[in-house]
Formats: structure tokens, sequence, C-alpha cells
């Protein structure tokens, strides 16, 4: 009795086996296109082990349709390896003869999609490759190249029963390249090919077509583009088909908008708006912050801060990378104290400012002509131990040289008022005076940045001339513009702004030989003078009692293509 009931189980055990390996061939499994799993597609995808690795018994049988399949599978792990290898044209020629073996039962089909969904994913993640069989140059070599993007369209085309899998991926693909036309053309044939799904289902967003994922590429490219009424007239149609905007979906967008070399400080703003209205979306902190980010990119501080003060408001907890943006909108608004007074309220609140933090509060008091509080804010990060960059000291450099440029023009109309209306060369400026403080301040900087191994650019060297031109330290000028030459294979050359500056120098010291050596530098290193350029050098002239230089240097401005 034992024997006949082991029996018994062992022929039950075996009829479960069987009917699971046949249950396992008929599963409708697809590539994952960042990796060689599989997945089964049922409700609740679950991970399951590569087919290379399954038992062999349960992917194939001794039938002759079973054959046929495994015959197939092996050549979807051929193409797959290909696809590693980055063998595109290897893996289509495998592809081409999968389609064209002989028949078998209904899931070779789904084999063939599985195929055919691996290759148009490698396809769409590619760039170009060179076209073999088209046209060719003189010496038989190809020069023609083809972007894969249009391979995977091809494969989409001859695929029999063509998969939202397929059309997705596609569209994902041309919306990656910036091809916003394509990807609209193909997200109108999908969602006619496919009806949307109604309020009362319980299938997710993520389970639409097209899906979420895919009609955020599309928006992203949409809005990269610049073409903003297509975006608004695709969250409506989003919004008809049941598929819900999502917070990220409003940031990305938002995130474009702050990066667009136009200004798109008007669409962030309805967008900002349009997440607000949106039902089951709170914005969040990335939300209000990215909009503040395209409002300053459009030069509107004053809605920055006004979304800041809002997010306060409202009780949203804030952190480092809010204020600082805050910050940022009061240095280009020049609202320095407003600035320090955010800064002040983040130490406040426990939140540590970071470098970034402090060089955007350098920046706010350099525009404010505050130089002295830009200096403080060095010495505290010094304190703090905090490295200070290049973005940082150039902030403090362009305030004291704006500082001096200010200081300059003032005495010079006071000494103007004093001497009845005449001007007189006067020489060096006086040791003691304001801006000389300055010039010596720039020095100082100059010295600490290249003690500490920060790089100077062009822009620092720029600055700190303009301050020597303001102070008339032409000698000193003379030799930051050698400087910077002999970085010339670092990418540091004096520009138009930084010769201008050391001709003004000398010109306020009564220097005219020096002056005119570097207007004919600037020439001779391709820099076309400008007005500003001739005018420093007509005031040297001026200065230095040279009326005939002064006439020719006119008599050459009002020449043609000058």
């Amino acid at each position: 009795m034992e024997t006949s009931s082991r029996r018994t189980r062992d022929k039950g055990m075996l009829t479960i086996f069987a009917i699971l390996s046949v249950k396992c061939m008929q599963i409708n499994a697809f590539h994952h296109p960042y990796s060689s799993w599989f997945f089964v597609s049922t409700t609740s995808p679950s991970r399951v082990a590569p087919l290379r690795q399954r038992s062999p018994q349960l992917c194939l049988s001794s039938s002759p349709g079973n054959e046929v399949i495994g015959t197939k599978k092996k050549t979807l792990y051929s193409i797959e390896s290909l696809l590693d290898d980055g063998d595109i044209d290897g893996a289509l020629l495998e592809l081409k003869r999968l389609e064209g073996g002989e028949e078998g039962p209904s899931n070779v089909g789904e084999v063939a999609a599985a195929a055919y969904h691996t290759v148009i994913e490698a396809c769409c993640a590619g760039g170009h490759v060179q076209d073999q069989g088209r046209k060719k140059g003189e010496n038989g070599i190809n020069t023609r190249k083809v972007d894969l993007i249009d391979v995977a369209e091809d494969l989409l085309q001859s695929m029999n029963n063509a998969t939202a899998h397929a059309y997705e991926t596609v569209i994902s693909g041309y919306a990656r390249r910036g091809k916003w036309s394509d990807a609209l053309q193909k997200l109108v044939l999908i969602e006619e090919e496919f009806r949307p799904i109604g309020r009362n289902k319980s299938k997710s967003d993520e389970q639409s077509v097209p899906s979420l994922n895919v009609y955020q590429a599309v928006l992203v490219a949409c809005a990269r583009a610049g073409q903003y009424d297509n975006v608004t007239s695709l969250l409506t149609k989003m919004r008809r088909r049941g598929v819900r905007p999502n917070v990220y979906t409003y940031n990305s967008l938002l995130n474009v908008c702050a990066k667009d070399k136009e200004t798109r400080w008007k669409e962030a703003l309805s967008l900002l708006s349009q997440c607000q209205r949106e039902p089951g979306i709170d914005p969040d902190l990335v939300t209000y912050t990215t909009a503040m980010r395209a409002c300053i990119r459009g030069r509107r501080s004053d809605k920055a801060i006004e979304i800041f003060r809002v997010v306060k408001d409202m009780g949203i907890e804030l952190d480092v990378y809010c204020y600082t943006t805050a910050m940022d909108a009061c240095a280009k608004g020049k609202m320095w104290k407003t600035a320090l007074s955010i800064l002040r309220e983040m130490k406040e609140k426990g939140i540590e400012p970071n470098e970034v933090t402090y060089g955007v509060a350098v920046a706010a008091c350099g525009n404010g002509g505050r130089w002295e509080k830009a200096l403080e804010l060095l010495d505290q990060m010094r304190e703090m131990n905090m490295k200070i960059n290049t973005i940082t000291y150039n902030a403090a450099v362009s305030a004291l040289a704006k500082a001096a440029r200010t200081e300059s023009k003032q005495q010079r109309r006071f000494d103007f008022k004093q001497k009845g209306g005449k001007y007189h060369a006067t020489g060096n400026q006086p040791q003691n005076s304001e801006v000389n403080l300055l010039w010596c301040k720039t020095l100082d900087l100059l010295d600490c940045m290249e003690s500490e191994g920060v790089l100077r650019d062009s822009f620092t060297f720029s600055s700190a001339i303009s301050t020597c031109g303001a102070a008339g330290r032409w000698e000193e000028a003379m030799h930051l513009i050698n400087t910077m030459k002999a970085d010339g294979d670092r990418g540091i050359k004096p520009n138009r702004f930084a010769y201008t500056s050391a001709i003004t120098a000398c010109g306020n010291s009564g220097e005219w030989e020096p002056a005119l050596k570097l207007f004919n530098d600037m020439k001779l290193d391709g820099l076309q003078p400008d007005l500003v350029s001739y005018n420093a050098l007509i005031g040297a002239g001026m200065t230095a009692n040279q009326p005939e230089q002064v006439f020719g240097l006119w008599d050459e401005m009002l020449q043609p293509n000058k």
C-alpha cells in the first residue's frame, strides 16, 4: 500500500511538473532595456531568472513545436549577446533570420516580439551608425551615417502586430533626441490604436497606454523646443485619457524653463499655477525652488522673492538649496540687505550655509556696493575652513572694482570743480585715498588665490586691472596684462575689457606711450577696439597733452568698419 501510494504521488507530481512546463512556455516575456533579466508579463511584474540560467526542461521539450520555440529563443539569446557587444548590424541580421524561419506555435510570435523589443530598445538608446548598403564615396567607403532611431522606426513598421511597448520605446527615443514633432506624431498613432482607460478602471497610470512616463518624455521634448502650446494641449489630452500628471511631471517642465536660454519665467509661473490647481497634487519644495530659478533667469527677482515668501507662509520646511536660490535672487536684484537677512535666518533655524550660499551672499554685497561686507563673509568662510572657489573670489574682486570705479568718478568730478572746470593730469592718485585702499585689497585677494591654489581666470584679472585703472596704477596694470599673456596656455588671455582698463590706468597717470602700446597689442591679439576702448585712449592722449594723436584717433573712429 505504501509503495502504491508513493507511485500515485509521484505520478501526480509529474503531471503538475508537465503543466508548469507548458505554462512557462506560454508566458509573454519581454526584455528589460537596462539589464539581461526577463520579466513575466502579468498584472504585477516580478523578476525571474535569466532564461539562460533557468532549468533546460522548463524552457524546452522534445515535442516538434517546442523545438522550434527553443531554436527561436536561442536566436533571441544570440541577438542579446550581439547587442551587448555593440554589434547592431549583427543583431539586425539575426532578427531577420528569426522572422524568416519556419512557422511554429503561436508563442513563436511572442518570442519574435521580444526580439524586436530588444533591438528597438538598443537602437533608441544608441546614436549613429554607418549605413552599410546605401550611399558610398568614390573610394567605396561609406560616407553616410544613419540615426539608429530611424532603424528603430523601420523595425516598428515591419512588426506584424506592433505592441504598445515597441511604440512607447520609439516615442521615448524621438523625445530624447529632441525630435518632438516625430514623437508627437507617434503619440497620436498610439492613442488611436489603444483605447483610453476609463476612470472606473483600477489600472494605474503606469499601465495606461501611452503611459505617464511616455507622456512626460514628450512633454519635456516639447518644452525644450519652446513648444509650450503643445505642452498645454498635451497636458489637457492626458487628463481626458485618465492619465494624471504628477508632481514630477511639473518639476521636469519647470526645470526646462529654469535652464532655457530664453526667458521662460511666464511659462514657469503658468506651470506652477497649473500644478497648484491639479487635483491630488501638492507642489513640493523642488517645485517652488525651480520656479524661483526660472524667474531669476528671466531677471524677475521680484517674482522669485514673492514665491519664496509664499513658501514660508505655507509652512513648508525649507532647505539650504531654497534659501540659496532666494539669496541668488537678491544678488541679481541688488537687494544685499535682504540677502544678509536670509543668511541670518538660515543660521537661526539651524540650516548650515554651504560654500555656494556664501558665494551668493558675497555676490549680493558686491552688486550692492558693499565690499566691506563681502570681505567679512570671506573671513567667515576661512574661519569655518570652507573652501573658497574662483566664483566666490571673483565676486569679491568685482565688488572692489565697482567700488573703485565709483570712487574714482566722484574724485574726478571733485577735482574738476576745484580747478574751475578745467581738467589737468595729476599723475598717480594720493597714496591714502579710498581708491588706493581698494587697489591694495584687490591685490591681497589675488595673492590669497595664488597661495590657496585657486584658479585665477580672465574675469579675475580683468576686474583687478579695472581697479588698477581706477587707481591710476598703470605699472601694476601692465604687470597683470603680462601675467595673463604668460598664462595663455591655460586659456587665460587678456580680453577687451582688461586692455581697456589698463589703458585707463595709463591715461589716469598721464602715461601716453604705454597706453598706445596696449591699444596696438589689443589689435594684434585680434580684438577689435570698441567705442569704450577708443574713449580710454583719447582720454589718455588728452591727459598727456597729445592733441595730434587725439585727432588721429578721432579720424580713425570715423572710418568705415572701425
